[in-house]
């Protein structure tokens, strides 16, 4: 079964200005990548935006990963 997702219900937590990307964190549980750059102004071309669901795994491949390298 398809979910709906709507961005107009959402706001931002946490803003993580990482350098060249600004890291935001939503309401929601998702989170959005985006390029600190003025010449690409549309999320598709600097951006990537990831749902609660994938935000999750993304976090647990990251602390798996870590952990690993941690252990060599």
């Amino acid at each position: 079964m398809e979910q709906q997702y709507s961005r107009e219900t959402t706001s931002i937590l946490h803003e993580l200005d990482l350098g060249q990307h600004t890291l935001f964190i939503m309401s929601d549980g998702s989170i959005d990548l985006l390029a600190n750059d003025e010449q690409t102004p549309y999320l598709a071309d600097n951006g990537i935006s990831l749902d609660c669901n994938e935000t999750y795994w993304l976090f647990i491949s990251l602390q798996e990963e870590f952990k690993r390298k941690g252990a060599d």
